[in-house]
């Protein structure tokens, strides 16, 4: 069965030519039955390389720092609109994009819609852990101010997609917080932990952030702003690692570039955010990340959960 992988052309503070740079790495590396459709502008088809692609010529753009909801409602012609609407017809099975973060949350909300039971969708991310393994955090950046009840959303949604991408049959859940102990945290916090111990069978209580990397979960839950912090705290602390020389295989696995992308989960079809300022190395990882999102069937995954 072909799998259909959308690339938005224009997504990403270094678009086109980084995608397209991107692109060209990982063409040889899609399995033999992947399809990837590209939305771009005219100029963006003139030196492609050879390979399984068809092309989807649009005539606009949606910019970094437009509006996302005004970019969407007056720019119809954008890659990034023209993608998602392809996405939502089947025409592609995944759309994968480092642009308008903002925008792509909009479209994934209002063109694709939500699951039902999830109120409002999240970004996961894959952070690497001490023992070789891999563990899921979300949100990572949507949900900044989030509702208790959202906790229970968020566990659904990553014990889904550690089952379905990282095969992990039997997630263990834990919340992110400041001690162990169930009266840590601000109110928001201490309610989630509440709400988590009552519906969820495999939460296994708080999380420390000084155990982050060396834990016995496979399934991390914070906010939106707490995850973001993560994220970024770590991105630093790579690149920090990187400029002093310092070499290690766990560190090395920090890298954003090896991961490409973070998936929307919630929404009514496979989306892949990639960082606005990622280079043809992140992109090539983008495009491979989609396509085993794309394989994972994540969405079908979720709802019989």
């Amino acid at each position: 069965m072909m799998t259909k992988v959308g690339i938005d052309l224009r997504g990403g503070d270094y678009a086109p030519t980084a995608v397209l740079e991107g692109l060209e790495k990982a063409l040889p590396l899609l399995q033999n039955q992947t399809q990837v459709h590209l939305f771009g502008l005219e100029e963006d088809f003139q030196n492609l390389p050879s390979g399984n692609w068809q092309s989807h010529r649009c005539s606009e753009v949606i910019g970094m720092h437009e509006h996302p909801v005004k970019a969407l409602q007056l720019k119809g012609d954008s890659t990034l609109l023209r993608a998602f609407k392809a996405l939502k017809m089947g025409a592609i099975d995944v759309l994968a994009s480092a642009g308008h973060s903002g925008a792509m949350m909009v479209a994934s909300m209002q063109v694709l819609g939500p699951i039902p039971g999830i109120s409002r969708p999240a970004v996961v991310s894959v952070f690497p852990k001490l023992n070789g393994g891999k563990m899921v955090v979300l949100d990572v950046g949507i949900n900044v101010d989030a509702k208790p009840e959202q906790f229970l959303e968020f566990a659904k949604l990553g014990k889904a997609y550690a089952q379905s991408v990282l095969n992990i049959a039997e997630p263990r859940l834990a919340l992110l917080n400041t001690g162990e102990e169930s009266s840590k945290g601000n109110l928001l916090y201490q309610k989630a932990h509440s709400l988590l111990r009552e519906g969820e069978s495999n939460f296994g209580g708080n999380l420390e952030a000084r155990y982050l990397y060396d834990n016995d979960f496979d399934v991390i839950l914070c906010d939106g702003f707490t995850g973001n912090m993560v994220l970024k705290q770590t991105e630093a602390f790579y690149n920090l690692a990187t400029k002093r020389g310092i070499s290690d295989p766990f560190i090395d696995r920090l890298n954003y570039e090896e991961y490409g992308g973070s998936p929307i989960l919630g929404i009514n079809g496979n989306v892949i955010l990639a960082h606005g300022a990622s280079g043809p190395e992140a992109i090539k990882s983008m495009i491979l990340s989609a396509e085993s999102f794309a394989l994972a069937n994540f969405v079908q995954q979720i709802t019989s959960i």
